[in-house]
């Protein structure tokens, strides 16, 4: 039963962390990025400029600056 209950609680431990995880975050931008229709070229380049910023934190290893980062971009596609 404690292993049980262990297992669960694992399980739920790692769906919480991938939900906020930077890789997924940075594939969200792609997506919205390149699926978009109505989006002007400044806003574009601004996304763009982002993504490869956070990109390249994650390429240091710097998850939380790099999440960060997407968010901002992220943000500018509710603009």
């Amino acid at each position: 039963m404690k292993s049980f209950i262990f297992s669960l609680l694992m399980i739920s431990a790692i769906s919480f962390s991938a939900q906020s995880c930077p890789y997924q975050k940075m594939a969200e931008v792609d997506t919205k990025l390149y699926s978009e229709k109505n989006i002007s070229s400044q806003t574009f380049a601004k996304i763009s400029n982002l993504r490869s910023q956070g990109e390249e934190k994650l390429k240091l290893g710097e998850m939380d600056n790099a999440e960060l980062i997407f968010d901002k971009a992220l943000a500018l596609f509710n603009k």
